[in-house]
């Protein structure tokens, strides 16, 4: 096995961290010259609210290592993601799922489009070992799991909006492993849902679609996760500000977060990487096991 691929160590005060990747930090520092290359010919230019090079490089560099038949994409925002699944995985079927999709800049001829939640699909027909699912939905991720556990789909699973506790529109992952629950974003966060909040929420409940506002802060979660997970990874960021998008210093008790790839703008290609460094929101992948 390479040198920085199996077990994914934690550093301490880091984040955690739970068994192996098949990448290392190398391959991915490799390929960003490559990725700022095709970035050039992304189809939107101002994604802001959606996926910009934090994540969108991490997407595609891990899907282009998974090598999917399928991906099934919720939450879809303007449609960045999709082209980007496209680039990474041109043989993937995909399924593009969103409650809203009044603001779809970019549509996939490709993809098989639906405004129903996740839950509510019957996904028997795909590959268990080989569809990745990528949830940029702003729902419970702990619910997620435990809907695709019962599928019986274990394997390539991505949280894009896995945010740290105070921080964020639902509960997530990372809040999961901290203990912090989850208070809805106006009680958490001192000011109300933004409107594209709001819509999606009340999409969702149109719809029928549970929506949970609160979670008590609590440690079971965190043990059932260890007890049911075979791999938890938080992808680094490629470079970390001094400051977080939210103002305030960007320090492990907060935030914990792995070293980032690199720490200075070195080459014209990178300077992007630097400019979007604060729209990086803990992206992880999972596998149950």
């Amino acid at each position: 096995m390479p040198e920085g691929q199996g077990h994914v160590a934690a550093r301490e005060n880091g984040p955690v961290s739970i068994g192996e990747v098949p990448w290392t930090r190398a391959e991915m520092v490799a390929e960003l010259e490559d990725f700022a290359r095709l970035y050039e010919r992304r189809p939107i230019r101002d994604n802001r609210g959606g996926m910009t090079t934090p994540h969108l490089f991490m997407t595609w560099f891990a899907l282009r290592r998974l090598k999917p038949k399928a991906i099934v994409e919720s939450g879809l925002w303007q449609g960045q993601g999709t082209w980007l699944f496209e680039q990474a995985c041109p043989d993937a079927e995909l399924y593009c799922l969103d409650p809203d999709m009044s603001r779809l800049k970019y549509r996939s001829p490709r993809a098989t489009y639906s405004t129903a939640d996740f839950a509510t699909h019957d996904w028997r027909h795909l590959p268990r070992e080989d569809t990745v699912f990528f949830f940029d939905d702003h729902q419970n991720a702990y619910e997620r799991l435990k809907t695709l556990k019962w599928m019986g789909f274990r394997q390539h699973i991505f949280f894009e909006d896995n945010y740290p506790p105070l921080r964020g529109d639902c509960y997530s992952l990372k809040k999961a492993f901290m203990h912090a629950g989850f208070g809805h974003a106006e009680l958490t966060l001192g000011r109300p849902p933004s409107l594209g909040q709001r819509v999606r929420q009340a999409a969702l409940r149109a719809l029928g679609v549970p929506t949970l506002d609160r979670v008590t802060p609590n440690a079971t979660d965190a043990t059932y996760l260890h007890q049911n997970l075979a791999t938890y990874y938080e992808f680094p960021p490629i470079y970390k500000h001094a400051r977080t998008r939210w103002g305030d210093a960007w320090e492990d008790t907060n935030y914990p977060t792995a070293d980032p790839l690199l720490s200075e703008v070195e080459t014209a290609a990178q300077r992007v990487y630097w400019e979007e460094a604060g729209a990086y929101t803990w992206l992880c992948y999972v596998r149950l096991g």
